[in-house]
């Protein structure tokens, strides 16, 4: 082989000088400072699950969970890879200063350690307030949808459920009458019993029956939930039976598949994750004061400022926030109060002008003028309406919502009959158009004027890139499309490991760019 270059190395030569595994990887290497960073936090909770008396001593818990986080931050989640890995890459070696350690024990490390891992996060998350790399001042919140460990295709109703679980509990009444009729048989023959141990079929068929009782117990309560609905669908709900707790809906890619909703609290400064949280349906609007409300909890900072889109826009949650001091950038569903809405004038009482009328905002389900055509005097306590007549209040009313009841005051036009506006703005039988005004549109009109100013836009301009390049980077450079564990309490602690790994994965970057701003490591 002339004029090529040699090996440094022969393969099967015996060194005399072996070079150490710590040679073998750089001074600038990443996994350095990933592993010096998990030294700073603490992991005294950890090691107290361990009981050093009798076997061969356990591995440290921060060596596997650093494998974990470590495997993760470069797009590696399956156990068997990570144990491949730590058999064939040298700075997976190196982390683990050579230790083996098999799929199965990692598998059974990460479900193991739920609440360490908040623990965990939490001192990764302050490590970088510390730093003075990440702030809480103002934070965004979005959510997204990871598909369940379930296939689209093995969904079903608690009606087909039930006829399937009845089934089971006939054929496995069968098999038992059967099994005492072959013990008595043998009784009579042998003299004794046989022992008294369930046979594989009828073993197999009763975890079928528990599998399906829990698919069915979550059949009825989606059944329970969707008959809650002010308008609830004629369609059952459909239940994933490998996965109950997830929730059937539909995909970007898509179609209608089980599904999880994972969220995450978003810092400015950074782009840290300040809070991880999984549900198992899409309801994400009620999750924004408990947000700010968990980050006062685990770091002793209340945001003053959180950025969210409109699926945050409920009026509960507005008032909640205002009376938390937090400033929202919420924008409203179904709010046309543009600068193209003619409606508003600088004296409601003069009409609109009718070359204007075809862009009066209207109700997309009722085709008829919205409520935002119609404008609010505070002063007179009376609402005008596009013609600039005046709607008064009548009475008082309350409506339940899921976070309870909500009043609102009732504000009626008399002077409806004979208006050029009438077909397009009055569809009741009393021939007179009525307003309604919750006790929380205080909160959704300093919300429009907030979203209207300049000054409201250029916040909230931001929110895009603060709050969803997370869930790029977690779906396209950790892979995580798919959750790999099944149930919402194995799921939650799957996206915790995730975000961790992001956490720590940013703060090497940072760290890295500036050396100095890493802290002292804990005593």
């Amino acid at each position: 082989m002339a004029g090529w270059s040699e090996a440094p190395m022969d393969r099967h030569q015996v060194a005399l000088f072996s070079p150490t595994l710590d040679s073998m990887i750089g001074e600038d290497h990443p996994v350095r400072l990933f592993d010096e960073l998990l030294s700073l936090c603490d992991w005294s909770a950890w090691e107290n699950h361990y009981v050093q008396v009798h076997g061969q001593p356990p591995i440290h818990p921060r060596i596997i969970a650093g494998v974990i986080l470590y495997g993760l931050s470069r797009g590696i989640r399956s156990s068997r890879a990570l144990e491949y890995m730590l058999a064939s890459n040298v700075d997976f070696m190196w982390l683990s200063s050579g230790r083996r350690i098999d799929h199965s024990t990692i598998c059974g490390f990460r479900t193991r350690f739920g609440r360490e891992l908040k623990a965990l996060f939490r001192d990764v998350f302050r490590i970088a307030l510390r730093a003075g790399l990440a702030r809480l001042e103002c934070v965004a919140l979005d959510a997204t949808r990871v598909k369940a460990n379930s296939s689209r295709h093995r969904t079903t109703t608690s009606e087909t459920l039930e006829q399937r679980l009845s089934a089971l509990d006939e054929q496995i009444d069968r098999m038992i009458q059967e099994s005492e009729e072959a013990d008595a048989q043998e009784t009579d023959l042998f003299g004794q019993a046989t022992p008294n141990r369930l046979p594989k079929e009828l073993a197999d068929l009763k975890r079928r029956q528990a599998r399906l009782r829990k698919a069915m117990a979550a059949a009825k309560s989606k059944d329970t939930s969707a008959s809650s609905e002010p308008k609830a669908k004629t369609k059952r709900p459909r239940v994933a039976v490998a996965d109950p707790d997830s929730t059937v809906q539909p995909n970007k890619e898509g179609g209608y598949a089980p599904n999880y909703t994972p969220m995450a609290t978003t810092e400015d400064e950074g782009g840290f994750i300040a809070v991880p949280e999984v549900l198992a349906g899409a309801e994400e609007a009620h999750q924004a004061t408990a947000t700010i409300d968990r980050i006062e909890e685990d770091f002793g900072q209340r945001p003053q400022r959180l950025l969210a889109d409109s699926s945050y826009d409920r009026g509960q949650t507005l008032a909640d926030l205002a009376s938390r001091e937090v400033e929202a950038f919420i924008p409203l569903q179904q709010r046309p109060t543009g600068p193209d809405n003619p409606a508003r004038r600088d004296d409601p009482a003069e009409p609109v002008k009718e070359e204007d009328w075809a862009q009066l905002p209207r109700n997309a389900r009722t085709k008829r003028l919205d409520r935002s055509a119609f404008v609010y005097d505070e002063q007179a306590d009376c609402y005008y309406c596009p013609m600039g007549r005046t709607l008064r209040f009548r009475q008082m009313g309350s409506k339940l919502r899921r976070t309870g009841t909500v009043r609102y005051r009732m504000y009626q036009c008399d002077r409806c009959v004979g208006c050029p506006l009438y077909e397009q703005c009055v569809s009741s039988k009393t021939g007179k158009r009525t307003v309604t005004r919750d006790e929380h549109e205080v909160h959704r009109e300093a919300m429009d004027r907030r979203l209207g100013s300049a000054h409201g836009r250029e916040v909230y301009r931001h929110r895009r890139w603060i709050a969803e390049t997370p869930f790029a980077v977690l779906k396209e450079r950790m892979g995580l499309r798919q959750f790999l564990l099944r149930g919402l309490g194995k799921v939650k602690i799957e996206w915790l490991w995730a975000c961790t790994a992001f956490n720590l994965a940013k703060l090497v970057g940072k760290v890295a760019a500036a050396p100095s701003a890493l802290p002292a490591a804990q005593s």
